[in-house]
């Protein structure tokens, strides 16, 4: 399948499905339904020189008309941010679909629990081997539905992920999707999700508008747009934006935030989003946004709190008391790092907002949970 078939089949496939759900379950079935249904809001199609890849991102109270976006990766692998590596924690076979389930080596979910109190699925995945999550097989059809990816560095929800190998034809491909689509509970469509409702949900980052302006917003706009999502996800009391932390030679260094989490922890954070930021001069500009340039910033923050008297000045100035911070890179999509710095995405961070805290998760471990899961 060309990825001009591959674009044209998807875009109508899901503006015609997520439109009809829509317009009928909301309204039809709202006493019957789990929660508030949410949905994607952008449809990216990404084409590497062996797969199609399809993924349904953003997480939006109401349904609008998907964005496109096209793009290309050098490989599977690459898109999905996965190391390389032949002892992966699943191998997807043809025609699997893992749903609310999460993926994680052993050192991710060992990670998981800690860093996002309430992120875990009654259905979990863990493996052993070399730090490789997934590995796709010839002609795959499987589907990850509502799946949260975790690696040690790493977590990533998606909303919904299907990769197609290129030799496979568009026509045996739409069928697929009609039997996926047909094959889910009436009340539970693929490509939505129940939620519990909230004050949290009607704020301006679940509305229709997904990603749309941040290259007009501060970073400091953005802060105080996302405060209450921000202590949502990570379980956090306090939020701390822009903190200008003086050294005793006079130069500073400027995280985009510090969040004081409920244990007493202390994540210390930058955006790799299309921000601007407020120059010395008092004019906006664009910032830099690559992974590589927030790794280098996170090091510098690291490197400050290391010295006593600057964890005095950080407590006496802002009220927190920082030792051992935990450093955290916020990037707006699949964006692949070098370093073993731990980052998560927007998306992910959405999603982990609207995760009740109080549900107690039953965690499976080892390989063999693969096989269960994959019957269900």
């Amino acid at each position: 399948m060309k990825p001009t078939e591959f674009v044209k089949v998807n875009s109508q496939f899901w503006g015609e499905h997520l439109k009809s759900v829509s317009e009928h379950l909301p309204t039809s079935h709202s006493r019957e339904l789990a929660g508030v249904l949410v949905y994607p809001r952008q449809l990216v199609l990404t084409e590497t020189p062996d797969w199609n890849i399809l993924e349904l991102v953003g997480v939006s109270r109401e349904y609008r008309s998907l964005e496109v976006r096209r793009q290309k990766a050098a490989s599977i692998d690459e898109y999905f941010a996965d190391a390389k590596g032949s002892k992966p924690v699943l191998i997807l076979r043809d025609e699997d679909v893992y749903q609310d389930a999460t993926i994680a080596t052993e050192a991710g979910r060992k990670a998981l629990g800690t860093r996002y109190p309430g992120a875990q699925s009654e259905r979990e995945l863990v493996g052993t081997g070399d730090g490789k999550l997934l590995q796709f097989a010839p002609g795959n059809y499987s589907a990850l539905h509502r799946v949260l990816l975790v690696t040690d560095a790493r977590a990533h929800w998606t909303f919904l992920a299907i990769a197609i190998h290129r030799s496979e034809p568009a026509d045996k491909y739409r069928a697929y999707l009609d039997s996926l689509v047909n094959s889910a509970p009436h009340l539970d469509p693929v490509g939505t999700l129940s939620v519990p409702p909230s004050e949290l949900l009607k704020s301006e980052p679940f509305g229709s508008t997904y990603q749309h302006g941040l290259h007009k917003t501060t970073v400091g706009e953005f802060l105080q747009q996302h405060e209450g999502i921000l202590l949502a996800a990570f379980d956090a009391t306090q939020l701390v934006r822009e903190p200008v932390l003086e050294r005793e030679d006079g130069t500073a260094v400027t995280p985009d935030f510090i969040l004081e989490r409920a244990d007493g922890t202390h994540i210390i954070g930058d955006l790799a989003l299309p921000l601007l930021e407020t120059a010395k001069d008092g004019k906006k500009r664009k910032r830099p946004t690559t992974a590589s340039d927030g790794v280098a910033r996170l090091t510098q923050y690291e490197d400050y709190f290391q010295s006593s008297e600057n964890r005095a000045f950080a407590t006496t100035k802002y009220g927190v008391e920082v030792t051992s911070p935990r450093k955290l890179l916020i990037l707006a999509g699949q964006e692949q790092t070098t370093d073993k710095v731990e980052s998560i995405d927007y998306d992910t961070i959405l999603r982990l907002a609207l995760t009740p805290k109080t549900v107690t998760k039953t965690a499976a471990s080892g390989i063999s949970s693969v096989a269960i899961l994959g019957q269900q």
